[in-house]
């Protein structure tokens, strides 16, 4: 059953169950980010042109989404290219990437040592796990799946095709830069790896090219994250405090890849006030004994100490160490967890054998084995469900951390809905000091239009504009699509004569930005004759 036969079947049954589980999910739209990754310019549009600006490490593409990931945003122009808006083909090219990522997991399991019953079953518990949900139902995280894919693939291939894997694992960079965990993980197997399969020189000259490769994609990379993603105010000011925010996420993740619990979409954990904090303590000895464990298994050269190593290089990246404005996210274990679920499954492969060498224990175990893999299926086919509209995922993330931004924006819908202007502007306003910047979702938000001309709410409308514009001046020569922005923003605070100058830079782009300054030129102008005439 181990053969090419067993994973054929294998992966079959993976993409049906995937399938199964997420159909509650295909038949959604574009929510949250997806929008602006799917109509982007250079995806609805890929020609050359839009290929060799996606491919530009300075180019606007890596600006706009805080990501030199051309791989993705490609990989997203071929999809709109064969499937266009039909949300149900996006969802399932998601979908089967996912199972395809199992597949692989179980696959890399195996070489490890691990039986194929057991393999499978950690395989399955990977694709069903709700932690992988918002990685596999949201359009855009095409990037997670992709770049897990190709990333186990390197792996899979290094021992015995260690060229083709340099290039695969260059492409999962290409694709998210969380991939980066393969190298680490391939370089420790290599050397506790005998007998070798292949000459030890030649495979460490190629994970030298995967170095070069790492290298090369990173600097790109940090730039546009420090462009627009890093948000220092989003952290702890102080190492000790950035230190034990660390360690409370890395408590939230383990307690989330134990039991599924504290999946949420959007978190907004606080950060802990002092060392005694229950998540930092429980980080603080998760972090004790799994360190202990590696180095454990790495002295007596056991294959476990690689998943290990996995895990812990998935996460490195989303520490917070370089802090975003969402510091945790289910999606961010989506690259850990098939480290963590190796780690553990080769860590009980004795007790497990001598356990299984008995038919009456083996039922035994089998029992709680598949409850375990229906309890997370059945959880994950509801969360799935969220993922439909960005109403639902307000909502959970909402019923998760009620001072949050979604949960504010809800207030302030709500208190719109009663006609309260000072409840609505108390709810943008607590949103916008948690460092909600959205200006443009305020000002077209259909359910504030009875209060769009209350001058208690367009001056939090106009905060909220100042906020974005005080982020985008820090940052060196604006792209077009930052300077149509900010010409919105300016025009939102009434100041007009910069909303003109900032639309007629951005109005000077070729591309598809640049027509769409053009048109917000003219719609400015026109507004500014109105204000004029009415004495604003």
């Amino acid at each position: 059953m181990s053969g090419p036969i067993g994973w054929l079947p294998l992966a079959g049954g993976y993409a049906a169950v995937a399938l199964l589980v997420y159909r509650r999910a295909l038949t959604g739209g574009y929510v949250s980010d997806d929008l602006g990754y799917l109509a982007s310019p250079w995806v609805r549009h890929l020609d050359m042109s839009a290929l060799a600006a996606i491919l530009d490490p300075a180019g606007a593409p890596a600006a706009y989404t805080a990501n030199y990931a051309p791989l993705h945003l490609v990989a997203h122009g071929l999809a709109f290219r064969a499937f266009g808006d039909a949300f149900v083909a996006h969802h399932v090219l998601n979908v089967l990437l996912h199972a395809a990522c199992a597949t692989l997991v179980a696959a890399l399991l195996t070489r490890a040592g691990v039986a194929f019953a057991g393999a499978a079953f950690l395989g399955a518990v990977f694709l069903v796990h709700p932690a992988s949900v918002e990685a596999v139902a949201w359009i855009s995280q095409l990037k997670s799946v992709l770049g897990l894919a190709l990333a186990c693939a390197a792996l899979l291939v290094e021992p015995r095709r260690p060229a083709l894997a340099a290039v695969l694992f260059a492409a999962a960079l290409l694709a998210k830069f969380q991939a980066a965990f393969a190298l680490p993980v391939a370089t420790v197997a290599l050397a506790l790896e005998r007998p070798l399969r292949a000459p030890r020189g030649r495979r460490a000259l190629w994970l030298g090219v995967w170095a070069l490769a790492l290298t090369a994609i990173a600097a790109p990379q940090l730039e546009a994250f420090a462009r627009l993603g890093l948000v220092e105010s989003a952290a702890p000011d102080g190492l000790a405090a950035r230190a034990r925010f660390a360690f409370a996420l890395l408590g939230r993740y383990a307690a989330m890849a134990v039991s599924s619990g504290g999946v949420s979409a959007f978190h907004e954990p606080a950060a802990p006030a002092a060392w005694g904090d229950g998540w930092v303590v429980a980080g603080l000895a998760v972090a004790a004994l799994a360190g202990a464990r590696a180095l454990v298994t790495l002295a007596r050269r056991d294959v476990e100490a690689v998943f290990w190593v996995w895990a812990a290089a998935a996460l490195v990246p989303v520490s917070q160490l370089l802090p975003f404005q969402y510091p945790m996210a289910d999606r961010y274990l989506y690259f850990a967890l098939p480290g963590l679920l190796g780690a553990l499954g080769l860590a009980l492969r004795a007790p497990l054998a001598r356990a299984l060498d008995d038919p009456l224990r083996r039922v035994a175990l089998a029992v709680p084995a598949l409850a375990l893999v229906v309890a997370f299926a059945v959880r994950s086919e509801a969360r799935a469900a969220i993922w439909r509209s960005d109403l639902a995922l307000a909502r959970d993330a909402a019923a998760h951390y009620p001072e949050g931004i979604p949960a504010q924006r809800l207030r302030a819908i709500d208190a719109a809905a009663r006609g309260d202007v000072d409840g609505t502007v108390a709810a943008l306003r607590a949103a916008r000091a948690r460092g909600f910047d959205r200006f443009l979702a305020v000002e077209h938000e259909p359910r504030f239009a009875a209060l769009r001309e209350d001058p208690r709410f367009r001056a939090v409308v106009a905060e909220i504009a100042g906020a974005w514009i005080d982020a985008v001046s820090t940052r060196p020569a604006p792209t077009p699509a930052e300077l149509l922005m900010l010409g919105q923003a300016h025009r939102v605070r009434g100041e007009w004569d910069a909303a003109l100058a900032r639309l007629a830079e951005a109005a000077e782009d070729p591309g598809p930005t640049g027509a769409r300054a053009r048109a917000e030129l003219a719609t400015t102008r026109a507004a500014r004759l109105r204000a004029g005439r009415e004495g604003r």
